[in-house]
């Protein structure tokens, strides 16, 4: 049996006029936003969108990193320690933060480079698909074994199979 994943040691949080936040964005809600259609002129929606598809398509390849380090490589952080409390750790160690530096504007692909890197290098898309409908385009969370981003689409699936085979 495998071990229990150990507490991330990295904190992400990002500055803008001054104030801090800690980026707390969870897979759940990015994936949301990617398949809310009102968000589809959204460039960083639209940018962190193509990362996924890329992602659940290739993998995680040399290439897919080497052009996500050339999009964020212009980003800048400052490296902070910060107390536990303030991160919601459950240790009393403190802890090391990369604080984005967002009061300079970032380009739309830079940006949701950005986020994807957090997301992908936190664990959060180990469930991550797209549905297998062919009509839907939508990205979701799952288990290893679905295919399909609701039962709607998944029942709409096994209809168009069922007449498809009928019609032969």
């Amino acid at each position: 049996m495998k071990k229990a994943l150990h507490e991330t040691d990295e904190v992400f949080i990002f500055q803008k006029s001054g104030k801090a936040s800690i980026w707390d964005f969870k897979a759940e809600e990015v994936i949301e936003a990617i398949n809310d259609s009102s968000q589809e002129n959204n460039p960083v929606i639209l940018n962190l969108r193509k990362w996924i598809v890329r992602y659940l398509n290739e993998g995680i390849t040399d290439e897919l990193l080497d052009d996500l380090n050339s999009k964020i490589q212009n980003n800048r952080y400052s490296k902070y320690v910060i107390p536990a409390d303030l991160t919601g750790s459950v240790s009393d160690l403190p802890k090391n933060a990369y604080i984005a530096q967002y009061d300079t504007a970032l380009n739309p692909e830079s940006y949701a480079a950005d986020d994807f890197s957090k997301l992908l290098t936190s664990g959060e898309f180990k469930r991550l698909k797209i549905c297998k409908l062919d009509d839907c385009d939508n990205i979701f969370l799952g288990p290893p074994q679905s295919k399909w981003c609701s039962k709607p689409c998944g029942s709409l699936f096994r209809v168009r199979t069922k007449r498809r085979r009928d019609s032969q």
